[in-house]
């Protein structure tokens, strides 16, 4: 490894591990939302597009949803939510196909910090086809269901039943799609 690095931005060479440090700071661009709001938009590289943005709805100082831009395109497409007002962010909601659309969403119903449900549309059909779940809020998924045909129903649900983190119990909730009735 080199001891300098160029700079993408100017294209200087500077010393390995200031990385970065040649946009300076992040510009922070405050605005008032049509609710009155503050937003807080963040251009770090300084091209014009924001990399994340804060909202904060009451103007007391305290966030609660950030907005971030996690591929480089220039989309804020996951957003973080403080859904209780209790300044810890509840649930997470992210576009991963960039069509607009949440496909994921992750979901601290409890309040420690574990995700406790995620829910997802992974054919990009705009309809949740797979629900994963901690039941018993320990961090580890006690069940997780799959929608493989679109319907809008559970099609199969694979269960961990004793709580050791493997899935023992296989439940076909649509007959046509158990491999074994179709033998």
């Amino acid at each position: 490894m080199s001891d300098y690095e160029t700079d993408p931005a100017t294209g200087e060479l500077g010393e390995a591990g200031d990385a970065g440090t040649a946009y300076g700071e992040p510009e922070i661009i405050t605005l008032e939302g049509q609710d009155g709001a503050t937003i807080y938009a963040v251009d770090v590289d300084h091209d014009g597009d924001a990399e994340a943005a804060g909202y904060d709805k009451d103007n007391d100082g305290q966030l609660e949803q950030i907005a971030l831009d996690t591929d480089g395109d220039g989309t804020l497409e996951t957003r973080m939510v403080d859904l209780d007002g209790d300044g810890s962010f509840d649930a997470v909601l992210t576009d991963t196909d960039g069509d607009g659309r949440i496909d994921v969403a992750a979901l601290d119903a409890n309040g420690d910090g574990l995700v406790d449900r995620v829910v997802a549309d992974t054919d990009g059909d705009g309809v949740i086809d797979t629900d994963v779940k901690d039941e018993n809020f320990d961090g580890v998924a006690d069940s997780v269901s799959q929608d493989a045909d679109g319907d809008g129903d559970s099609d199969v649900t694979v269960t961990d039943t004793d709580g050791d983190g493997t899935f023992e119990t296989v439940r076909y909730d649509d007959p046509s799609t158990n491999p074994l009735a179709q033998a």
